[in-house]
């Protein structure tokens, strides 16, 4: 059972960008070449901004939860999800860039990270 689950992760993983790209190239034939193109780098260069804007805020809130002698597992969380929004951003496609504004935007993120949090507890234990 452990193999299939592999199997099938491995073929989202070669799926979705091959998916992404048909969409990109039905998009452009769409609206036109000029106006995708326009479309990718836009969305890259606000995926950069909201990754400053963001990641600015998470280590700020880090540094006060440190401050206050907790751990800032949220903020590490929110980090790591708001790198990869930006990465899902700067890669061309339309399914990328939803995914990494979900990422990116606080009130889309908590649910993403929650889900993360909870397969963290399931699956590893840290003794602190």
């Amino acid at each position: 059972m452990g193999n299939q689950k592999m199997v099938v992760a491995i073929l989202l993983i070669l799926a979705l960008p091959i998916v992404d790209l048909v969409l990109l190239f039905r998009v452009g034939k769409y609206i036109g070449f000029w106006r995708t193109l326009g479309l990718v780098f836009g969305t890259a260069l606000l995926g950069v901004a909201l990754l400053a804007v963001q990641g600015f805020g998470v280590y700020r809130k880090a540094l006060n939860e440190l401050g206050a002698g907790r751990i800032p597992k949220n903020q590490v969380i929110d980090g790591l999800l708001i790198v990869i929004g930006a990465v899902l951003i700067l890669l061309p496609g339309p399914m990328a860039d939803v995914a990494g504004f979900v990422l990116l935007f606080p009130l889309t993120r908590w649910p993403v990270r929650g889900a993360v949090l909870r397969w963290i507890e399931q699956y590893i234990y840290i003794n602190i």
